[in-house]
């Protein structure tokens, strides 16, 4: 029992950990003007050109994707100067002044990463109507970090004395849910095609942080004397067991026994306990045989947790001897990571004293709306043009991508894009599908990367020399297997600009 509740655990807090790291919640740009029948997922419209497909568990369609606005991995790894010239450090090297790496951040930075897994699907068409069923898991993250909170991590309390840290801007939504999502696209005449999509969601687990007002000002005549004003709420919706005193302080907190069982396991994954529903709404205008016009709103919806909730409240201003947490990243420190996250754990949560209630809520779904055109050169080849605009919790992330589409007889198509988003615009993209027979295997990405560094490390002697990928903001990738009939081109009715 004890193996398995560790286990459980050491999941949750891998995953917590690698989620701002690792490849939240957008759809592959360079997808969109692919033709395959994962490009509905961003609008429900697009019906494509073969009247069935079908997707079995786990091949049909896996997605992971990664973006900020903030830093890259040659951010935080790279070569060293001086004496370390020939090394490979860290921004926690002694020989690096970390105030190169603060000016750098803006002064909020967004993270969003998010997996997607396809766990059933099938599609076809009848006449003039595209009918779609699909079934979904989905994990995502949005973390909004104000600079400040950087800054106090690596200068301590001397950066603040005799002002305020804000941390207004600290937000963050974790979510894992499983989507029923039926759509149907309809061709209204011969311009104009339009499709809705209706999903039912079930939410599995959720943090959610609220937060009015967060911040600690530091007394200017008494270096430690700190003030702590906060007006926030943790929702989360998971198997805990909080134990809380007379008072509601909380005083500890631990996976419910239920998830020591594989009854408990199995229930945490198939809970109906958490419903939410989302809509997406989307249009296709063909103005001629060359010229397309396309609009969509995607996850127009929300979730309702009822079960296994908590709110965690801290509001009110707390005076306490503040903590310095810069020695916590010093490398010359000899504790291990469990030791410092305990620590700088027990520190906050002396702080806040945070009262535990037991209230239903509500979150919203990241809304997504793209707008986009195509221009068709001739029967083969098209030139696309995406916007895309991702709204959730009052903030917007905007993407633009253009791109250059072939389809050789729908047996081999492939998508070359160039993505502007998150204050990056060294992103390339490919999309490649092939079909033989039934079967039609793609591979998506919006960024290939095409710029490395080349790190060498020696081993007794032996040097080994690995690429590493520079200025790389956003990663996503999307791969899959469908099976598919009844595929034809499109024909033209007029002749073409160009003949391939």
């Amino acid at each position: 029992m004890k193996m398995k509740r560790s286990v459980f655990l050491g999941f949750i807090l891998l995953g917590m950990l690698m989620i701002p790291f690792i490849m939240k919640a957008q759809e592959n740009q360079t997808l969109y003007y692919m033709g395959l029948p994962q490009s509905r997922l961003m609008n429900p419209a697009l019906q494509g050109s073969c009247g069935f497909y079908l997707g079995l568990p786990g091949i049909s369609s896996v997605y992971f994707n990664y973006s900020n606005n903030s830093f890259s991995p040659d951010d935080f790894i790279f070569k060293g100067t001086g004496e370390y010239a020939d090394s490979l450090i860290t921004i926690l090297h002694p020989s690096y002044n970390i105030d190169d790496f603060l000016d750098k951040l803006p002064k909020r930075m967004y993270l969003s990463p998010e997996a997607h897994v396809q766990l059933f699907a099938f599609g076809f068409m009848s006449r003039d109507i595209y009918f779609t069923f699909d079934i979904t898991e989905k994990a995502n993250l949005f973390l909004s970090l104000p600079k400040d909170f950087m800054t106090l991590a690596f200068h301590g309390n001397s950066a603040f004395v005799g002002g305020t840290a804000d941390f207004s801007d600290l937000t963050f939504d974790m979510t894992e849910y499983r989507q029923y999502g039926v759509s149907v696209s309809k061709k209204i005449n011969n311009s104009l095609t339009f499709g809705a999509k209706g999903k039912l969601l079930f939410g599995k687990a959720n943090l959610s942080l609220k937060n009015a007002d967060l911040g600690i000002t530091i007394d200017e005549g008494h270096g430690y004397t700190h003030i702590l004003h906060s007006d926030i709420i943790l929702n989360v919706s998971a198997p805990l067991i909080v134990t809380t005193d007379s008072e509601g302080f909380i005083e500890d907190f631990d996976i419910s026994d239920d998830m020591d069982t594989d009854d408990g396991i199995l229930d945490f994954v198939l809970n109906t306990g958490n419903v939410g529903v989302a809509f997406d709404f989307g249009a296709v205008y063909n103005l001629d045989d060359y010229f397309t016009l396309s609009a969509s709103v995607v996850d127009l919806g929300y979730i309702n947790w009822k079960q296994d909730v908590y709110n965690f409240v801290s509001k009110g201003t707390y005076v306490f001897e503040g903590i310095d947490i810069s020695p916590e990243f010093d490398v010359n420190d000899d504790r291990d990571l469990g030791e410092v996250a305990e620590a700088m754990l027990d520190s906050i949560a002396d702080i806040f004293k945070p009262l535990s209630q037991e209230e239903a809520y509500i979150t919203m779904l990241p809304t997504k709306i793209y707008l986009g055109g195509t221009f068709n050169v001739c029967e083969k080849l098209n030139l696309g043009l995406l916007s895309r605009s991702q709204i959730y919790k009052g903030k917007i992330q905007q993407a633009l991508t253009i791109s250059a589409n072939t389809n050789l007889g729908n047996a081999l198509m492939t998508s070359v894009s160039y993505t502007m988003s998150n204050n990056s615009y060294n992103n390339l993209g490919v999309g490649r599908s092939f079909r033989g027979g039934p079967f039609q295997f793609y591979f998506v990405s919006d960024h290939i990367p095409v710029t490395f560094n080349k790190y060498q490390f020696e081993d007794n002697g032996d040097i080994t020399s690995i690429p590493f990928p520079i200025n790389l903001k956003r990663i996503n990738i999307r791969f899959g297997l469908n099976f598919v009939f009844g595929c034809n081109p499109k024909k033209f009715k007029d002749k073409p600009l160009l003949q391939l």
